[in-house]
């Protein structure tokens, strides 16, 4: 059995990922193992993110693979975009699933899983959005409520 750890950083953004390989007398299977960074609040998330808008999912529209995890992707009708470019009406993100759990994606649920009016901090990961970790990257906001952060 082999074992990688692999230690990735750019700015204040740092993730740990760790692979482990079965044995040979099963096909090879991967687990990666990524320690997420925990952000203070939510300015923090907003600094970090490539992406953040005010939006509703519509579906999910698929999945990817994350870190040797499915990841389901979302259509999320966009309301306002607060940083980044994106010039269409809609945006597919995908939710990024916790690890370590055991194969499970979602043991707490999927935060794109909602009808609610949401934030959503994204991030580019292969040419996709996703969003920016699996617990601090959709926060409800429901109508008239301001925004956690400064957006300048």
């Amino acid at each position: 059995m082999g074992k990688l750890t692999m230690l990735a950083a750019a700015g204040n953004f740092a993730v740990v990922l760790v692979l482990t390989t079965g044995c040979m007398i099963e096909p090879p299977h991967a687990e990666a193992c990524v320690d997420w960074v925990r952000f203070e609040d939510p300015q923090d998330q907003f600094d970090q993110a490539a992406l953040v808008i005010i939006g509703k999912p519509v579906k999910q529209d698929g999945e990817t693979n994350m870190y040797g995890y499915a990841a389901r992707t979302h259509l999320v009708e966009i309301e306002t975009v607060l940083k980044g470019e994106q010039g269409q009406k809609t945006v597919l993100i995908s939710s990024t699933p916790q690890t370590c759990t055991g194969g499970v994606s979602y043991p707490d649920g999927d935060p794109l899983d909602t009808n609610q009016r949401v934030l959503v901090f994204a991030n580019k990961q292969d040419n996709k959005w996703s969003t920016l970790t699996p617990q601090q990257g959709v926060l409800p906001l429901a109508e008239g409520t301001p925004l956690p952060f400064r957006s300048s």
